[in-house]
């Protein structure tokens, strides 16, 4: 099965579906991974502590689901801390399947998507 889901996030998100990924915003990102966990906005805390702890995600460690994953999201979002709660269940889905399956899951709506 193919998948139109390429770049998944530490964190939970997927890439993709980004408006700042997908270069419709003013900023472009290419991505957590690409940044080194230094997007446009900051510094990933989410990213940081999967790359010092040498994990995909978060759903891979022995601590998830931690206050780090749990607390970051955009305060300016009026449901970012709802996000925050649901990238917790996909983290632990992606955790069971792999985040290739995750993903072709994802891409084709066999998973919940966040609205």
């Amino acid at each position: 099965m193919n998948t139109r889901f390429k770049q998944a996030a530490p964190c939970g998100l997927i890439c993709d579906e980004c408006p700042w990924f997908q270069g419709k915003m003013e900023m472009k990102c290419p991505g957590c991974s690409e940044k080194k966990g230094k997007p446009f906005w900051g510094e990933c805390e989410i990213f940081l502590c999967t790359d010092m702890k040498h994990h995909e995600h978060c759903g891979l460690c022995k601590d998830f689901p931690c206050e780090t994953v749990i607390n970051q999201f955009d305060p300016n979002n009026p449901k970012g801390k709802q996000e925050a709660i649901f990238r917790v269940g996909q983290l632990a889905i992606r955790n069971k399947i792999g985040t290739k399956t995750w993903l072709t899951k994802r891409s084709c709506s066999s998973l919940p998507k966040f609205e």
